[in-house]
């Protein structure tokens, strides 16, 4: 952690109570050469935000107010991962102030009573593990239509994509809705030449095998 960086962070002044709070937790992360790399969905979840998308946009202004600058890193496999910040933030023991700068609203957590009057459990499961969650009403439509069946093993599949692309960054992940559609939580099994399902491949925290058949 730099405690310089930390200290510049917390002086600050301008932005919202959340997006303070995420350039503060940038800040700590940082190295002492200024620069850090956590995730935006890793961001979110210290924040308290279901929606990883309200960060992604927090730091783009924050490059625009030039408080720091993004490098876009490359997984040894040839994707993308996340990012390494080189936070700036002015220098010396200064204030910095950002002047009229564009608020937009950073999505607060979802209202899960008005969510349980809308969605049955078995999506709100699913939902909680997929990795991306945007268009929650559209990937409904899509999880409704799979016969109830196949509910405990879409959601074993949202589990093991999720561990799978821990690393991802989210806009190299699809909307629920597409890989409902796509029937691609069937990765997340073992499957004859006939594409009947045999086996389920290991997830850390699940104890699935049973839903094979």
């Amino acid at each position: 952690m730099s405690i310089e960086c930390l200290n510049k962070a917390l002086r600050v002044e301008g932005l919202t109570p959340t997006k303070k709070f995420i350039l503060v937790i940038l800040a700590n992360y940082c190295d002492e050469q200024g620069t850090c790399y956590p995730s935006y969905k890793h961001i979110a979840k210290m924040v308290g935000l279901k929606d990883s998308g309200g960060v992604k946009k927090a730091i783009k202004e924050f490059e625009q107010l030039g408080l720091l600058r993004i490098e876009n890193r490359i997984a040894e496999n040839g994707g993308y991962t996340s990012n390494r910040y080189h936070l700036t933030l002015g220098g010396g023991a200064e204030t910095h102030r950002v002047i009229s700068t564009p608020r937009e609203r950073v999505p607060e957590p979802t209202n899960t009573k008005d969510d349980t009057k809308i969605y049955n459990d078995a999506f709100q499961e699913f939902w909680k593990h997929y990795p991306r969650n945007v268009a929650k009403k559209h990937a409904y439509k899509s999880f409704l239509k799979f016969d109830e069946k196949h509910w405990s093993k879409i959601i074993h599949g949202a589990k093991y994509f999720a561990r799978i692309n821990e690393q991802t960054e989210e806009r190299f992940i699809p909307h629920a809705s597409t890989w409902l559609n796509q029937e691609r939580w069937l990765d997340a099994f073992e499957t004859d030449e006939h594409g009947y399902v045999i086996g389920v491949k290991d997830v850390k925290d699940n104890n699935l095998n049973s839903i094979a058949g």
